[in-house]
């Protein structure tokens, strides 16, 4: 099976040496050969805007719409997006036969969460 990773930016799993994942791969989980600069403030706006976005569709949360994402209403509240990711998190754990790049995602989505909620959302 060919080489794949998660891109926040559009939300969908690209496969390594395609046109599309040389030009989204700065937008993936662990992030693209940029260091510095222009890229890794562009990938800091994404990841306050379509990684929120792509983390609450991880974590199960398709109805909700934070706009704009990083300091907008509408975030669930701290229990319920808490909840979703330790179900996410047994379901595709490896020890308990899940799939390592699922959870991974899963654990990406919670950390990207945690740092950009609002304090008071």
């Amino acid at each position: 099976m060919a080489e794949r990773f998660f891109c926040f930016a559009c939300g969908r799993d690209h496969r390594t040496g395609t046109a599309i994942a040389r030009d989204h791969k700065r937008y993936s989980i662990e992030g693209g050969h940029e260091s510095g600069g222009i890229f890794s403030d562009l990938r800091e706006f994404y990841l306050q805007t379509k990684g929120i976005e792509a983390a609450f569709r991880i974590l199960g949360f398709e109805d909700v719409r934070v706009h704009p994402p990083r300091f907008g209403r509408g975030w669930p509240s701290r229990t319920e997006i808490e909840r979703a990711y330790r179900d996410r998190a047994r379901r595709d754990h490896p020890d308990a036969g899940g799939d390592p790049r699922e959870f991974r995602k899963v654990q990406w989505a919670i950390e990207v969460l945690r740092r950009y909620r609002p304090p008071d959302a």
